[in-house]
């Protein structure tokens, strides 16, 4: 039968949905649509292998995050 969505008004935990049949496409469009909430921490490889992010700041061309190890993920903005 497959996952169907909740009545308006409810939210219920991604842990529930899949209970229910739901898909990873279903989980993340209840994400995006507000009537499912995660339910554990979802980390970025990142975040996996440096630990939570302490700090972010911007330098002249680039956006710095800042992991609790010390490292600094560089990303480019601009052109």
């Amino acid at each position: 039968m497959g996952f169907t969505k909740p009545p308006e008004g409810t939210v219920i935990t991604e842990d529930e949905a899949i209970a229910q049949g739901a898909d990873d496409f279903d989980i993340a469009l209840g994400f995006m649509e507000g009537y499912i909430t995660p339910s554990r921490p979802h980390l970025t490889p990142l975040e996996k292998a440096h630990g939570n992010i302490v700090a972010r700041r911007m330098d002249t061309y680039y956006d710095v995050t800042i992991y609790e190890d010390g490292y600094e993920d560089y990303y480019p903005i601009g052109d």
